[in-house]
């Protein structure tokens, strides 16, 4: 926990943050890429969790779960509503 905060209130300032995660891997030659995107969504118990939008494939990237929220926050330019 930071700065004395609970749990929730950790989280609170998670999802006003943030709106996704990239998620970068090293490929055999040294270089980084993009293996996932993940959006941030608030669980039912009001806790943050992350949903994968996009995964990298040997076809290229493919839609997961989070591709709707990620097609929204491109949409709109990534801010809160």
């Amino acid at each position: 926990m930071t700065a004395g905060l609970d749990r929730a209130a950790l989280h609170s300032q998670l999802a006003a943050a943030l709106s996704l995660v990239v998620h970068l891997v090293r490929d055999r030659s040294g270089r980084r890429r993009v293996a996932e995107v993940h959006v941030l969504e608030r669980r039912p118990d009001g806790l943050v969790g992350t949903v994968p939008a996009v995964r990298w494939a040997a076809t290229g990237f493919t839609r997961a779960d989070g591709w709707a929220r990620l097609r929204e926050l491109c949409e709109r330019g990534g801010g809160t509503p």
